[in-house]
């Protein structure tokens, strides 16, 4: 593996120093890739701790409610979604999953062309 995938990750700047000893640890350990999953848009500080943050993590009813800051290293997980929803992030995943495991399921697959 290249990269690191650290769910769970606080929003909040009070934790920025316990991640940042992370990341640094996982970089040392040969992580060429940091994702911070926040679920939620964190504070700024963390910009700097990874290559992407995902800004959101929730169910397409939410997330068509939302009007969510979009950014290249921002990165949007959407689940019960329709097909042929595109979160608005360059980076993302939609899947139609729901209920306890919603990520159990491959996202839509794109219509074949006719």
């Amino acid at each position: 593996a290249d990269g690191a995938f650290l769910d769970q990750v606080a929003t909040a700047p009070g934790a920025l120093a316990h991640y940042r000893r992370i990341a640094v640890a996982a970089r040392a350990a040969g992580a060429a890739t940091l994702v911070f999953n926040h679920g939620a848009h964190p504070d700024p500080g963390y910009e700097a701790q990874a290559d992407l943050l995902v800004t959101f993590e929730g169910p397409w009813d939410t997330y068509r409610t939302l009007d969510l800051p979009v950014a290249a290293h921002y990165c949007h997980l959407v689940y019960a979604a329709p097909a042929g929803f595109r979160p608005a992030t360059p980076v993302h995943c939609a899947v139609p999953g729901a209920g306890t495991h919603p990520w159990g399921s491959l996202p839509h697959l794109p219509e074949p062309a006719r």
